[in-house]
């Protein structure tokens, strides 16, 4: 049955990469700032999922500025495909989750909140199989679910006590002005590229790319072959990011094989091969 699954996931239309990501710069033009009424916010309380999706928008375009998305459509909807089959699994399945693929040798994939994901092209080329994509991906996935970066932004205080000038994002929210979504920005990134999110919460990223590979009906001991070859780039320029931010692939190796069960599951090497090599 979960083969089944993945078969028939991999049938379904995506949406282009670009479509996707492409006007989010637009949609957060300083331009489009308009005097609104004063919003009172409360740094302590959950955002709104509506709330949530304009923050990642902010970090999604704060990325986009960094690295350009990947010209090779095809190897878009593939990674598309196969994360919208992961997200199915997830703990926030009608969350609306967003793929895509981004210039740059770096090894690495990044996650804002409200579902945007991103793997580099690096990190893509390292990989031999589906079901190694897919770790990485569930890995990113559970950032997005467990709202690692929300508790980072929600412990910087940038939400102020009322807001005059308020920017009109694609939820119809009027909330997230201008000064709000650089702070939000500045420590997202940093998060994301410079001091990297705490080893619990990338450790629980990384349970969580076990229990949605195995569940989604991939083999999850790829993940760790896959960190077993990133063991072996530490100290190239490639590994620079992903070293500074996360833990090394041994620590991450060590805490991943208690927690494989079983080596069954689907590999799809070819099926990999067809779509990205």
């Amino acid at each position: 049955m979960r083969r089944t699954a993945l078969a028939l996931a991999l049938t379904m239309v995506a949406g282009s990469a670009f479509a996707q990501f492409g006007d989010l710069l637009k949609k957060l033009d300083p331009s489009k700032i308009a005097k609104t009424a004063r919003v009172a916010h409360e740094a302590t309380r959950d955002f709104t999922e509506g709330e949530e999706a304009d923050i990642g928008r902010v970090v999604a375009a704060r990325i986009l500025a960094t690295y350009p998305l990947a010209t090779n459509e095809k190897e878009q909807k593939y990674v598309t495909l196969v994360g919208n089959t992961l997200a199915a699994y997830s703990a926030r399945p009608t969350l609306e989750w967003h793929f895509a693929v981004i210039k740059t040798p770096i090894v690495n994939a990044f996650s804002t909140p409200g579902g945007f994901i991103f793997v580099t092209s690096g990190a893509l080329a390292e990989m031999q199989n589906e079901a190694e994509l897919a770790a990485v991906l569930a890995h990113e996935i559970g950032h997005v679910t467990q709202k690692h970066i929300l508790k980072e932004v929600k412990r910087g205080n940038v939400l102020s006590a009322g807001v005059d000038l308020a920017q009109s994002t694609a939820s119809g929210g009027q909330w997230l002005n201008d000064d709000m979504g650089r702070k939000i920005g500045e420590i997202a990134y940093n998060k994301l590229f410079t001091t990297g999110l705490s080893r619990r919460d990338e450790d629980e990223s990384d349970s969580i790319a076990v229990e949605l590979t195995e569940a989604a009906g991939y083999r999850p001991g790829e993940y760790i072959r896959f960190l077993e070859n990133l063991e072996k780039l530490e100290g190239t320029s490639a590994m620079k990011t992903l070293t500074a931010t996360h833990p090394s692939p041994a620590s991450r190796i060590a805490t991943i094989k208690p927690l494989i069960k079983q080596e069954q599951g689907e590999i799809l090497a070819k099926r990999f091969d067809t779509w990205v090599k």
